[in-house]
């Protein structure tokens, strides 16, 4: 007998013990959040769908989404990963990451599902910025007095995924960057990108089924986020659930090969602009790629006020990725 099924026979629901679970759902895991928070989670061997129950220290049912939840309140289990979140969004997210001391490893779609929430509360001021208003050249924000401009994002949105290792221009010093680490969550193919200059992250996001449109741009210092998206604003959470679910993300960034330009020589560098248009081009490997098939609803659930009166930028529109890039390369390479 596993902890978790042994921890649910001396567990209630609504005043009664728990007899029997429906068919096919397998409880996994047990987690203690704190002395007075536990959770077990749940699997459904044949649909591979994901479950929590939140319980109380008197180990009675409370819910099992944070959101909703009886009994407790969602502060109360907020605070028990506060700190984990604070830390990730200072350092990881946005920065450099550092390793994350006393967190609980978690399984993906409960680290994604609490970070939503956390967001949700934390990040209230996060703008959302729709590509139709980025077509005049204007500056979006600034980090570290550094402007992010329109033109800066439109190029970068004009990046796509190829057979080689995603090589963007910084939108603030223009260095070339090289991918650092790239994973999968809930079905978008997530870029991590990292300036040492202003000690900045960003980020770049594509679903799995469209890697021929643009991307979603995230810049976590410059608190915006440029994208079509209805759910882009689900990017923070996505990405902070995913650090909490992978503890040795730090270790993975600390080791990412940095843009060196002999390895990009002029004929790999000139294949990255015809690859760049290739709708066609197949899903290049993600090292240590998770995934999660349940999108926490803690954003739709808080947020259901979308902007009215955008709609997806024309396809046909989109920004052709600019030859600075090819600029730049030649320039590094005769420095070699």
């Amino acid at each position: 007998m596993t902890n978790a099924e042994a921890f649910l026979k001396t567990a209630q629901i609504d005043g009664e013990t728990i007899g029997s679970l429906y068919d096919q759902w397998l409880p996994q895991e047990l987690i203690s959040l704190a002395d007075d928070i536990t959770c077990v989670t749940f699997s459904d061997a044949l649909s591979d769908r994901k479950a929590v129950w939140y319980f109380n220290e008197s180990r009675e049912y409370c819910g099992s989404h944070v959101e909703v939840v009886q009994r407790l309140q969602p502060s109360d289990i907020l605070s028990s990963v506060s700190p984990w979140f604070d830390a990730l969004f200072r350092n990881a997210l946005s920065a450099t990451p550092s390793a994350l001391g006393g967190a609980r490893p978690l399984p993906l779609f409960l680290a994604t599902q609490l970070a939503a929430a956390w967001s949700v509360r934390m990040m209230a001021d996060l703008r959302q910025v729709q590509t139709a208003l980025i077509e005049q050249d204007r500056e979006i924000a600034r980090v570290d007095d550094k402007p992010l401009s329109a033109r800066d994002v439109r190029r970068l949105l004009g990046a796509r995924i190829g057979p080689e290792t995603l090589v963007v221009l910084s939108p603030f010093s223009g260095a070339p960057l090289r991918s650092q680490i790239s994973f999968v969550v809930d079905h978008q193919l997530i870029h991590r990108f990292y300036d040492p200059e202003l000690d900045c992250a960003f980020y770049l996001a594509w679903w799995e089924r469209q890697l021929d449109a643009p991307p979603s741009f995230y810049c976590p210092k410059a608190n915006v986020v440029v994208s079509d998206e209805t759910l882009a604003g689900m990017l923070p959470s996505l990405i902070l659930g995913w650090y909490l679910g992978t503890p040795e993300h730090a270790e993975m960034i600390a080791q990412a090969q940095a843009f060196e330009a002999r390895d990009y020589g002029l004929g790999k560098a000139s294949s990255l602009m015809s690859e760049v248009n290739a709708p066609s081009a197949p899903l290049p490997a993600v090292p240590d790629a998770a995934s999660a098939d349940m999108i926490s609803e803690s954003w739709a659930f808080l947020h259901q006020h979308q902007p009215a009166g955008h709609s997806p930028a024309d396809t046909s529109k989109d920004p052709k990725p600019s030859g600075k890039l090819i600029d730049r390369l030649r320039s590094l390479v005769k420095k070699k």
